[in-house]
């Protein structure tokens, strides 16, 4: 199963609704949380925020650390295989993806998928289980003339991604994503989508908003609410 959060201040708990959906689809009375910071680059409130949080919610929680520092292929499969709930965090999407591939954590994170683990993640950690999302990384990074663009992510998932779909920043992703052959699951703040054996269905802590499915046909642009 897979939980992909659109957007939301952790730290505010304004995801907690999903966070706790999160915890209990483990199934476990105390189960093993990893968070992975990467997207962050390990940001020390971030880290904290979030095992705070599911502590909170009853979890023994982990993190795995991999910027800034230098740990073993060993290290890195050991803490996933242990993870009853893995959780990615957000930040910058294409250093995440190049962080992971040194460390091989996309095939450890795929393998967790098969084994049946629950995989979470928001914002970047949403993105990093489709196909591939629409990114702002290249204004994180602080380049010139930054733009939006699709960063490729573990293709678990197969559909495009975006997330923060409410926020103005996101108002053009219709215009960019016309003409896509693949479908794609606009995620706004404060909702998730639940993948589990090829189904999708929500779950929001806030009531007011919504995800939906974006398809291009002979007719132009369609869109769905998702339920």
């Amino acid at each position: 199963m897979i939980i992909a959060i659109g957007g939301g201040e952790v730290s505010q708990n304004q995801t907690y609704d999903i966070d706790k959906f999160i915890v209990e689809s483990s199934k476990k009375e105390k189960p093993n949380f990893l968070f992975i910071p990467t997207a962050s680059k390990d940001a020390k409130l971030y880290v904290d925020a979030v095992n705070e949080l599911y502590e909170g919610l009853g979890c023994e929680t982990d993190t795995l650390y991999l910027s800034n520092v230098e740990v073993s292929l060993e290290d890195v499969n050991q803490k996933i295989e242990s993870a009853d709930i893995i959780y990615v965090g957000g930040g910058d999407t294409v250093y995440m993806m190049e962080v992971w591939e040194k460390y091989a954590v996309d095939k450890a994170l795929i393998n967790a998928y098969k084994s049946g683990k629950v995989l979470a993640g928001l914002s970047a950690g949403s993105i990093c289980w489709f196909i591939a999302g629409y990114s702002d990384s290249e204004f994180i990074e602080d380049i010139k003339n930054p733009k939006y663009k699709w960063i490729k992510g573990l293709g678990i998932i197969p559909y495009l991604n975006c997330v923060h779909y409410d926020e103005l920043e996101r108002k053009d992703f219709d215009e960019f994503y016309y003409g896509q052959v693949a479908d794609a699951i606009a995620i706004e703040n404060q909702v998730a989508i639940i993948w589990d054996d090829y189904e999708i269905n929500v779950i929001k802590s806030n009531s007011l908003k919504n995800a939906y499915r974006l398809s291009c046909g002979d007719a132009g642009l369609n869109k769905k609410v998702l339920i």
